[in-house]
């Protein structure tokens, strides 16, 4: 039996996971992680949100989307290496990637394998609201090469906070919320060009996210803003963010009912997701910890029957208000998280990129029992 490149890949992924299982002591990188344990990639005065890792024999480059500050008139990326001998993270230069292009904002990035290759997906425009051009393109030697222009039926702006993931051998998809607010989307391409129409999920919300199961199920992470009966000092009302997320058996036709990710917390956000070796999906999200003000981060398995295991914090309370956590996995078996820390006054705060290695994957005992 013959395998593509990338599935090829993926087998030898899962054989390295099960050895490494059987090969970390109890103390190596236990949760919730250490501030000793955790790479600050970035500093000020630039902000920064998503990220993307391309892996290559022993290369490992982290590419990321850095902004000018929260008024999100400009962004770029940039780009460093990233080491991990010996269970230590380090990082090599911080570089910035420039396209030849006249556009204000270079942002939402996304990395997807797709026959066996890593393309980069991102899209430039002139404001965080005006519509955007889309391309895909490969990274050598900090140049961005191959670049192709990626064919969308519907606008989309920065504000779209599209994501693209692969979610078949033969299937890119991508999601995103409408370019004037709030519908979200869903779209299917055959070779990572040219998307067919969009299909509506029927949901309205922000901050999308797609993930897949092992068995080709896929699931659609979204937050969405609910006014409650307490007022501010002004008189307006209190709104918090939850996030939830639909299931669908058969590549986004239908979904399943809306299901909150955690129902302990009235607040939280900025879930994402990454495939388990076992088939599995374990989410990463935030949201405050009790006696804490700030934000945390936290993760849990789910499973194909939208089931969810017992919650997990991830780095301590103590590190700071923590946002944008990506999950990527590495070679070795590995997950290499990267997330913001905010500082206590959100739109005062560095809001730089930091990074960490996690040796295992959530457990997935089901049931709504909380590990701290």
């Amino acid at each position: 039996m013959k395998y593509l490149p990338g599935e090829w890949m993926i087998i030898k992924r899962v054989i390295i996971y099960v050895v490494i299982a059987f090969s970390f002591t109890a103390s190596g990188n236990e949760l919730p992680l250490k501030r000793e344990s955790i790479l600050r990639v970035e500093h000020p005065s630039a902000i920064q949100y998503a990220s993307a890792l391309i892996q290559s024999g022993t290369s490992n480059t982290l590419v990321y989307e850095s902004w000018s500050g929260y008024k999100m008139e400009k962004a770029w990326l940039r780009y460093t290496s990233l080491n991990f001998d010996h269970g230590v993270l380090d990082k090599g230069s911080l570089v910035n990637i420039l396209p030849e292009s006249p556009s204000n904002i270079v942002s939402s990035v996304s990395l997807v394998n797709f026959n066996g290759e890593d393309w980069l997906y991102y899209l430039e425009a002139r404001s965080f609201k005006s519509e955007a051009d889309v391309f895909r393109a490969k990274l050598r030697n900090g140049v961005l090469v191959e670049i192709e222009p990626v064919l969308l039926k519907d606008a989309i702006a920065p504000s779209s906070n599209i994501k693209f993931h692969r979610v078949s051998r033969n299937s890119v998809a991508i999601v995103y919320t409408a370019k004037k607010c709030c519908s979200l989307y869903f779209a299917l391409s055959n070779d990572g060009v040219k998307f067919d129409s969009p299909l509506d999920i029927d949901s309205s919300g922000f901050m999308p996210y797609l993930s897949f199961f092992s068995g080709g199920d896929i699931v659609y992470f979204f937050q969405k803003s609910f006014r409650t009966s307490q007022t501010q000092p002004s008189g307006k009302s209190v709104y918090i963010i939850k996030t939830h997320f639909r299931l669908s058996h058969n590549l986004g036709k239908t979904w399943t009912e809306a299901i909150p990710i955690n129902l302990t917390d009235v607040t939280v956000h900025d879930a994402k997701a990454i495939t388990r070796p076992d088939g599995n999906i374990d989410i990463y999200y935030v949201y405050p910890i009790q006696g804490s003000s700030g934000l945390s981060l936290w993760r849990r398995c789910l499973n194909p029957n939208g089931q969810l295991g017992v919650e997990e914090l991830v780095v301590e309370p103590s590190f700071g208000n923590i946002a944008k956590p990506t999950p990527h996995r590495l070679n070795t078996g590995e997950v290499l998280i990267t997330f913001v820390e905010q500082g206590k006054v959100v739109l005062e705060g560095d809001h730089n990129l930091h990074a960490a290695i996690i040796s295992r994957d959530a457990s997935c005992d089901i049931g709504p029992a909380v590990i701290q």
